[in-house]
């Protein structure tokens, strides 16, 4: 019997993790940029939480969540990236990973932070999953909770990834964005309306994170690197 292949959830994977597969490409080497645009940004401390959103659906918040999380790794950093959208998550099969526990039952206190965390076949990097998520999931989350988990888990990782629910749309995102150190916008060139843009600007500027700016997907680049010749 041949086994059906999903072509989206194969092109989401490959995506993913362009910085892995692809180091010495021209997308590789915009994550990079981004990397050095956070890890710069502040003058003596990195941030160690920051909150990637997006102020709806298909933005690519996961895919850059993914890249970033990839390239950080690859730069000796020890990251965790937790998928905190609890409504439509999907970290975990971007990278092949069991998601029967996660971020879920941390919140419900069904599981320990150690349980919850899986390995990534990317050394550096390893993840929390949403878990199985149910149509009431997003109301376990709390701002108490997810401040006890980060507590625990930033005595680990240098460095703490949220994926979360669009910003729009969705009331737990915020409280997210008022526990992370920054966060960061995607947009989809040619998708994301700018009054969208615009008010998903203003409400994480209202949060205690510190809004580094936005990240923006779709958009074309040149095709060639500029790479070492001898």
């Amino acid at each position: 019997m041949t086994r059906k292949i999903n072509k989206e959830l194969f092109i989401s994977k490959e995506r993913a993790k362009y910085s892995q597969l692809y180091k010495q490409s021209v997308i590789s080497e915009q994550f990079r940029l981004l990397r050095s645009g956070i890890t710069y940004s502040r003058v003596g401390k990195d941030y160690q939480t920051i909150m990637i959103t997006s102020p709806g659906h298909g933005d690519g918040k996961t895919t850059t969540v993914a890249n970033l999380g990839i390239v950080l790794a690859q730069h000796d950093k020890k990251v965790m990236m937790i998928d905190a959208d609890l409504r439509k998550g999907k970290l975990h099969q971007l990278f092949d990973i069991n998601h029967s526990e996660g971020l879920i039952d941390l919140l419900a206190r069904k599981a320990s932070v150690e349980e919850a965390i899986c390995l990534s076949n990317i050394p550096n990097l390893h993840i929390i999953p949403s878990g199985a998520i149910t149509k009431t999931s997003y109301e376990l989350l709390t701002e108490a909770r997810i401040e006890e988990i980060v507590s625990i888990l930033s005595t680990e990782y240098d460095m703490i990834l949220f994926d979360t629910s669009p910003i729009l749309y969705t009331a737990e995102t915020q409280i997210i964005a008022n526990i992370c150190e920054a966060s960061l916008l995607v947009l989809m060139s040619g998708k994301t309306l700018k009054e969208e843009a615009a008010k998903a600007t203003t409400i994480l500027q209202n949060s205690k994170a510190q809004l580094l700016g936005a990240s923006l997907n779709g958009n074309q680049v040149r095709s060639k690197v500029y790479e070492f010749q001898q």
